[in-house]
């Protein structure tokens, strides 16, 4: 079997949405507030709460709607609420952090956040350590503002896209100092990255990305840093991400800072940058939060903490263990742990979210803790995979994936490209052409493809065909897709060889074919 694991993004955020609920009435300093919820139909014992907050002119539906928080409730076992926050005179829903368009109007939000979490706690019987809140745009900055105020209410926050109100940043004080993930492009323009202080943009004086990082860096007291480039699995969507984690030996706090290289305003995995999933990185990092000595101590992750961590300690003293590894392997000797779940990849394509012995049991394949099926693309092969295999196809449009294609052995020639370069052709597909007419025949994926595509055109059969043409990257088109042009023969068979720039360029898209 083979298993590709890669981000589902989302091209387009769509304004028209179905609700999945009604909103909850709940009363707050006069108003009627407002509010979704979801509740998994399994649960744990004692489930976390995640608050999720709209930006500003959105409102709860679309963050329930379409940014994956639900569908991930569901795998992981833990309750979602989505807040309305109340409507300005433009008709927009907003949260109040002090903007100068809402100059004179006084929301109590901090107040209906606090009310609404304790209410959502008692009702539920949930654990008050384990309420966590993010938001995007507006819904991030009233993150930060939570951060600051209202800390002995929520134990951990992820602003996306948000920022730090001057008047904010001055007067931030937090009585409980909690962990923090936030992730922001460099090239937002709504939030600039490097913020506004001079009230350029209108939205008033807000500091810059660094300066935020490095306030919260020493409230919590998280000195030691650790930088990692993670894969650039799209690289079609004009980002890359840096994570910058900060932590301490002393104190149980960390700050996870995903700078989205070339990102701009959006949820990583639904708009934009697809090289992560922002609602699972969201998820995991409040997860990790209250992991329980026993994972911890289970450092082979096999469910018992016994001579097999002692082992694993000693061979990779130094990277990444140490004397505090050992010391906490000894004093939870014996104990026999919950293991994770992860993505399992089933022999009949589909995914399982279960623990690694479960999947190994069944015959599947395993993606370690914390994967998810929502992003995690299952294949034991691939429709149209070899030449032999190729789809019948004529003019018009035909949808088509790559993401489960291995790359074929045929040869190819990249010379008859004329100032391009098909690359290595990876993950490719096939298609089965007869000319419709005596002309000049078009074959394209120009913008209309999820990555970096190669086309090939050979003349003839499998066992029999010659090369005719080839397009890499055209000129007039985005994401390094394809356009090629070439004159047939009505009646004469062709063969459409599609793939990336690399085994690693796969995806998505539509394949046009004209002839006239």
């Amino acid at each position: 079997m083979k298993v590709k694991f890669g981000m589902m993004a989302i091209a387009i955020f769509m304004i028209a949405y179905i609700a999945h609920g009604q909103n909850i009435t709940f009363p707050h300093d006069g108003l009627d507030r407002q509010y979704q919820i979801h509740i998994p139909e399994e649960l744990p014992e004692s489930p976390a709460l995640v608050f999720v907050l709209h930006g500003y002119g959105m409102d709860n539906s679309q963050m329930m709607s379409y940014f994956g928080w639900t569908e991930l409730a569901d795998e992981r076992g833990f309750i979602v609420a989505f807040p309305n926050g109340t409507i300005d005179k433009s008709n927009n829903h907003f949260w109040d952090v002090n903007y100068p368009i809402h100059k004179g109007i006084e929301i109590d939000d901090d107040g209906f956040l606090r009310e609404l979490a304790i209410h959502l706690q008692k009702m539920h019987g949930l654990n008050p350590n384990n309420t966590f809140v993010t938001g995007f745009s507006n819904g991030g900055d009233m993150s930060y503002q939570l951060a600051c105020r209202e800390s002995e209410t929520f134990t951990a926050f992820a602003p996306v896209a948000g920022t730090m109100m001057d008047s904010l940043y001055t007067d931030c004080n937090p009585v409980a100092p909690h962990s923090i993930l936030l992730m922001h492009g460099s090239d937002d323009y709504v939030v600039l990255f490097e913020g506004d202080m001079d009230n350029n943009t209108g939205w008033g004086p807000y500091r810059s990305i660094p300066e935020i990082v490095a306030f919260w860096e020493n409230v919590l007291e998280t000195p030691e840093m650790e930088r990692t480039f993670l894969p650039d699995i799209d690289p079609n969507d004009g980002s890359t991400v840096r994570l910058d984690t900060y932590s301490s030996t002393q104190h149980n706090r960390e700050l996870w800072y995903y700078l989205i290289m070339g990102g701009g305003h959006d949820w990583p995995g639904l708009t934009g940058n697809n090289d992560i999933n922002a609602t699972l990185e969201i998820w995991n990092f409040f997860d990790s939060l209250s992991e329980d000595v026993c994972s911890e101590a289970d450092l082979d992750d096999d469910g018992e903490v016994n001579i097999s961590d002692i082992l694993l300690a000693i061979s990779a003293w130094g990277d990444p263990y140490g004397v505090n590894d050992i010391l906490m392997v000894i004093n939870n000797w014996g104990l026999e742990c919950e293991l994770p779940n992860g993505a399992c990849c089933l022999t009949d394509d589909t995914c399982a979210y279960i623990k690694s012995n479960e999947c190994e049991a069944i015959g599947g394949q395993w993606d370690g803790p914390l994967s998810s099926c929502t992003t995690t693309i299952c294949c034991s092969n691939s429709e149209y995979d070899e030449c032999s295999d190729a789809m019948l196809v004529t003019n018009g449009a035909t949808p088509f994936s790559t993401l489960c294609a291995t790359t074929s052995t045929d040869y190819f020639d990249d010379s008859l490209c004329p100032n391009d370069w098909l690359g290595d052709m990876g993950a490719d597909i096939w298609f089965s052409y007869e000319a419709t007419c005596s002309g000049l025949l078009t074959v394209s994926t120009c913008n209309n493809a999820t990555f970096d595509t190669s086309l090939v055109l050979y003349q003839g059969i499998c066992f029999n065909k010659i090369q005719v043409a080839c397009d890499g990257d055209s000129d007039n088109c985005s994401g390094y897709t394809s356009h090629l042009e070439t004159q047939v023969t009505s009646g004469e068979s062709y063969l459409i060889r599609l793939g990336g720039w690399s085994a690693s360029s796969s995806g998505a898209g539509t394949l046009n074919i004209t002839c006239e």
